[in-house]
C-alpha cells in the first residue's frame, strides 16, 4: 500500500496550486474521519437522529463551539454495495486541515464523555483520511455519494492523477456535468488487507440529479480530450457503492 506516498503526494499538490492561477479555482487537501456505525441493541435511526440533533446543539453553543466551528458533519445512509447487514450507516466529518481536527477532537476527549456514553451506536471501525475536491455541485450540495477504491496506472502518482481528473472535471461542466468529486487517501484505519491507492468520491445534490448526468453528459464525455487524457493514464476503479447523504453540521 502506498499511504505515506499518497500524504506526502496530497502534501506537495499545495506548492503547485499556482499552476492552476489561470485555469481556475484549485482545491486545498482537507481532513475527514469516516465512523462505521452499527446500532446498540434496541436502538435505530429514531434514536441516532435524536442524539445527533443534541450533539449539533451541544458543538454550535457555548465553549464548544470555538473548536467545533470548523467541522462538518453528515451521515452517509447505504443504498447501492455488499455486506450491508455489517454496519448501518457512517458518520463523516470533515475538517479543513489537520489542526482543525486536532482541536476539535481534543476537546470531545475532555468534554463529550456524557454525550458519548448516550450514543446509540457502536463504532467498530474508524478511518482517517487526507482528501481534496477535485469539483462541486452547481449548488454546492451533496445528497448523494458513489464511492470506488482506485489505483494509480503503472507509474503514474497521485499528482499526475489530480492534474488530469480536475481538468477533465472543469471540461465536463461545460457539457452540463452537475457531479463533485473528490480524491480521499486513508491514513488510519483501514481495513486489513485493502490494497489500492486511494479512494474517488463522485457525489451529486440530489439522486435524480445523478440519473439525469447519464442521460445529459455521459453520452458525450468519450469524445472529451481530456477524458482521453485522464483515460490514458491507466489505473482502474472498482467496488463501487453508493449512499444518501443527512446533513447534520454544516
Amino acid at each position: 500500500m502506498k499511504f505515506l506516498l499518497s500524504m506526502v503526494l496530497v502534501l506537495s499538490m499545495t506548492i503547485t496550486s499556482d499552476l492552476y492561477a489561470e485555469e481556475g479555482p484549485t482545491y486545498e487537501p482537507n481532513v475527514a474521519e469516516y465512523y462505521v456505525s452499527s446500532f446498540n441493541d434496541g436502538k435505530d435511526m429514531d434514536d441516532m437522529m435524536k442524539w445527533a440533533e443534541k450533539w449539533k446543539k451541544w458543538a454550535t453553543t457555548g465553549d464548544a463551539a470555538g473548536p467545533n466551528e470548523d467541522y462538518r458533519a453528515s451521515m452517509l445512509i447505504p443504498y447501492y454495495g455488499v455486506n450491508l447487514d455489517t454496519f448501518d450507516f457512517i458518520w463523516l466529518g470533515i475538517n479543513s486541515n489537520p489542526e482543525k481536527q486536532a482541536e476539535g477532537n481534543d476537546y470531545w476527549v475532555q468534554n463529550g464523555g456524557k454525550l458519548l456514553g448516550e450514543l446509540p451506536v457502536n463504532n467498530p471501525q474508524v478511518i482517517n483520511t487526507w482528501q481534496r475536491t477535485v469539483s462541486e455541485t452547481p449548488d454546492g450540495g451533496a445528497g448523494y455519494v458513489v464511492y470506488s477504491d482506485c489505483k494509480y496506472g503503472e507509474g503514474v502518482t497521485g499528482e499526475q492523477q489530480y492534474d488530469a481528473y480536475y481538468a477533465y472535471a472543469q471540461a465536463a461542466k461545460k457539457l452540463g456535468d452537475v457531479a463533485g468529486r473528490k480524491m480521499i487517501w486513508p491514513t488510519m484505519g483501514v481495513t486489513p488487507g485493502w490494497d489500492y491507492d486511494y479512494v474517488q468520491a463522485v457525489y451529486t445534490s440530489t439522486i435524480s440529479d445523478y440519473g439525469k448526468n447519464w442521460t445529459n453528459f455521459w453520452g458525450s464525455a468519450e469524445e472529451m480530450p481530456e477524458y482521453e487524457a485522464l483515460e490514458a493514464l491507466g489505473g482502474v476503479c472498482e467496488n463501487q457503492r453508493s449512499f444518501t447523504i443527512v446533513p447534520i453540521k454544516n
